[in-house]
């Protein structure tokens, strides 16, 4: 088909969606229909945003026939999720989605085993890759036995605690320095996990850093990959990334090609490492969604969003999509001060600091897109009467440029 697709694009409240329905229109010139749970979504309130539709959030009941009813309505060619729980509810709709409406997903058994992160330790163990030390079924055994006390001696602390399942949201990461904090800590994530199910594995001290390799996959074979090295995250022991730059292995992205197509994968994926004192690397989990630093990845010419859409619709244009990108460092300062709202300490506020004021580093966010990029988080905006137009006549005042709502002209 020709170029101009329609593309569904959801999780509205999400920046990365920004991010991919500016590639889609720049590359496709895409027609986006945004998807988000109130007026207030950052997507809904861009400039590269078509048409808007409101739907619950993906977990709750309610979304599938949202989803269903904007199928109809649009007639879309391509449907992209951008979070895991979109993911699983587009998943559980395939099957009844119109012959002409594409999408890019692994079949539904990968991308059970995709999410389920001891599952996937075990396949890449079968590899030969290098995975941390599982200490999740003797803790299992000793909360059985009641707790007893003494019986943590049997881990080798400090330990990191995580869901074993993929989760569309909460804090279900920790680290564990002392004993008599396990239970507490173990007892928080397991409140949030995906049916209470919480993996307990040795902690990697190497460095700070995390490895990720972003890899896009057609029926198992690769057709664009990148890594990148995560400098800093919120939260800081593992989370969003903050502050990235790209970081070329091919060891690791050969470890995470093959993993990938052990699991027989289609579609886009994150294979997450981090690094021993001894340098050597460990997988820590693979991430069946965009990532939440994606827009490093799109700024540096890796335009992931582009090929899959053009790839599935068999567009005539030259595949992998491509532009010229110079960016190699980025920092994501919305996030930064996100965190620093919720943990307002002298020690993150010097960090956020020190991390958004990195010499050299593009700051993620696009100032021809204002509204969009500076809207507050959607709980907040809810919170706030009137916040919206103030920002938007603070944003006008600024930058000269007045918010186009959606359905003006934005080429």
């Amino acid at each position: 088909m020709s170029a101009d697709p329609t593309v569904i694009l959801l999780d509205g409240d999400y920046p990365t969606a920004l991010t991919v329905a500016k590639e889609l229109s720049e590359d496709l010139g895409a027609t986006i229909v945004g998807v988000g749970t109130t007026r207030y979504s950052r997507l809904l309130r861009s400039r590269y945003c078509d048409e808007k539709i409101l739907a619950p959030p993906p977990e709750n009941e309610g979304y599938a026939d949202a989803l269903e009813s904007a199928v109809r309505t649009h007639r879309p060619d391509f449907v992209l999720p951008v979070g895991y729980q979109s993911t699983i509810a587009v998943d559980r709709l395939r099957s009844i989605l119109p012959s002409s409406v594409s999408t890019s997903l692994p079949s539904s058994e990968s991308l059970r085993t995709g999410a389920d992160k001891s599952a996937v330790l075990d396949r890449a163990a079968r590899l030969g890759i290098d995975v941390p030390a599982e200490y999740s079924s003797v803790v299992e055994q000793i909360d059985a036995n009641g707790r007893p006390r003494g019986a943590l001696d049997q881990l080798n602390f400090p330990v990191f605690l995580k869901a074993r399942h993929e989760s569309g949201g909460g804090e279900t990461t920790a680290r564990v320095d002392d004993p008599a904090r396990f239970w507490r800590t173990y007892d928080r994530i397991a409140v949030v996990a995906p049916g209470g199910d919480v993996l307990v594995q040795e902690l990697i001290e190497g460095t700070r850093s995390t490895y990720g390799v972003g890899v896009l996959c057609s029926e198992n074979d690769v057709v664009l990959r990148l890594g990148h090295e995560e400098l800093r995250s919120v939260p800081r022991w593992g989370g969003s990334g903050t502050h990235l730059r790209t970081y070329r292995n091919p060891s690791l992205e050969a470890q995470a090609t093959a993993l990938l197509q052990d699991l027989g994968w289609h579609g886009i994926a994150l294979v997450e490492f981090k690094r021993r004192p001894n340098g050597s690397f460990v997988l820590m989990e693979v991430n069946p969604k965009f990532w939440a630093s994606y827009a490093l990845a799109s700024e540096r010419g890796y335009r992931f969003a582009s090929t899959m859409v053009a790839s599935a619709l068999d567009l005539d244009i030259d595949l992998p999509v491509r532009i010229i990108g110079t960016v190699d460092e980025m920092v994501f300062p919305l996030r930064e001060l996100q965190y620093c709202v919720q943990q307002p300490t002298r020690n993150e506020i010097s960090t956020a600091l020190r991390t958004v004021l990195t010499p050299g580093a593009k700051w993620s966010l696009d100032w021809t897109d204002p509204v969009a990029w500076l809207m507050p988080p959607v709980a907040a905006m809810e919170r706030v009467p009137d916040v919206e137009t103030r920002l938007e006549v603070a944003v006008e005042s600024v930058t000269g440029r007045r918010s186009r709502n959606v359905g003006e002209d934005r080429r």
